[in-house]
């Protein structure tokens, strides 16, 4: 994929384009929303290149380093599912891949037997520990000319654009008027 300021500003032109055969056209949400999910994109293939090699996918990545972050490196299924933005099936097969791969345990619960208990190992603790300060590096790279006060700033509007998305899955779409 190809995010540069030369793609960016075609795609910027062509929402003009189409706006003067649409007037009404809300080119900078739709804007938004092409960069957003372009740069997502990009970030999460960057990511997943770099942890690819150390024989995980950035689920999985994602889901052990949600779990080496509780107390006790101890966590439900369920509880992680919420954190790390994982289906409780998708759950069910990165739990398998990491028990495989000797990260983290799987035990029955003592208070529920039908609830699971993942537990990180001192393994997944020393992979975690390891990997993370070096995916950090290009995360610095890439937010480089951006000062903190600005990340927080992305970070609360995309929060409250999050929200927004939430609240409109929440209720259901008015009818369309004709």
């Amino acid at each position: 994929m190809n995010n540069s300021p030369i793609q960016f500003d075609l795609m910027e032109a062509n929402l003009h384009s189409l706006k003067e055969r649409m007037p009404d056209l809300p080119v900078s949400g739709i804007l938004l929303c092409r960069l957003v999910l372009h740069v997502g994109r990009e970030m999460a293939t960057i990511f997943e290149q770099q942890i690819r090699p150390f024989g995980l996918a950035e689920a999985e990545f994602r889901v052990l380093t949600t779990l080496f972050s509780q107390p006790q490196g101890v966590a439900h299924p369920s509880d992680l599912c919420v954190r790390a933005s994982q289906s409780p099936a998708n759950m069910s097969r990165i739990s398998d891949a990491l028990v495989e791969r000797g990260l983290i345990t799987r035990v029955s619960s003592v208070a529920d037997r039908r609830r699971m208990v993942l537990r990180i190992t001192e393994d997944g603790e020393r992979f975690v520990r390891e990997l993370l300060p070096k995916l950090h590096l290009s995360l610095r790279r890439m937010l480089q000319d951006f000062p903190e006060s600005e990340q927080r700033l992305m970070c609360a509007q995309l929060k409250k654009l999050g929200g927004e998305l939430y609240q409109m899955n929440a209720s259901p779409a008015p009818e369309p008027a004709l």
